[in-house]
């Protein structure tokens, strides 16, 4: 019952956001899932990304999302099934439309097959994400490591004890720049309330 009043507030003033600006039903299920993935309620927002693909226009941003839960939940499979199927959508419509969600397709895609170690392919979605957007400085990084990384490996077959360190301190750093720019994301979506420390007049 807790859990049902803690949720009206928000839930209520999406419906309000979305009446006032006149949102269609799978926006709104769109609004709602990221609204519970965003809390790690990872159930609740697959069951309103499942509603948001029966609407058109929702759809790609629908499955894009179900990517985003699955990747949360390490089942990388998944997520680069749900962020092909988003893609193939976006290519039926105009390639001026969507650009946004065009990029974090690919861009994902990317860091999802560079941590399986499949650094051609990565290389291949860290490109395809900057056609999207060529200005993504993280896009950028992410392929020159994908490359570096696939020139080792090249180069490195047979390798000895400390060539294998180096592949391992290369994915430790690769995690480390990749929750940095999670977290990046976070404080740009999630800017913390000012905390006020003089005096209160």
């Amino acid at each position: 019952m807790k859990k049902h009043k803690r949720c009206l507030l928000p839930c209520l003033l999406i419906f309000v956001v979305c009446v006032l600006s006149s949102c269609s039903p799978g926006k709104l299920f769109i609004m709602e899932a990221n609204y519970y993935n965003s809390r790690g309620r990872f159930d609740e927002a697959i069951s309103s990304y499942f509603k948001a693909l029966e609407y058109g226009e929702a759809a790609p941003y629908a499955e894009f999302g179900l990517g985003s839960v699955f990747y949360s939940l390490d089942e990388g499979k998944a997520a680069l099934e749900r962020f092909g199927n988003s893609q193939k959508i976006l290519e039926t419509l105009s390639p001026l439309e969507h650009r946004e969600l065009r990029y974090r397709n690919n861009y994902n895609s990317g860091v999802v097959l560079f941590g399986e170690g499949d650094f051609s392919t990565a290389a291949a979605a860290f490109k395809e994400a900057l056609r999207a957007d060529p200005g993504k400085i993280d896009a950028k990084r992410n392929l020159e490591l994908s490359l570096l990384s696939l020139a080792r490996e090249k180069a490195g077959e047979g390798q000895t004890e400390t060539q294998q360190q180096e592949n391992e301190a290369r994915a430790v750093l690769f995690e480390y720049l990749r929750q940095k720019e999670q977290d990046q994301w976070k404080s740009r979506e999630w800017a913390p309330e000012e905390q006020i420390t003089g005096p209160d007049y």
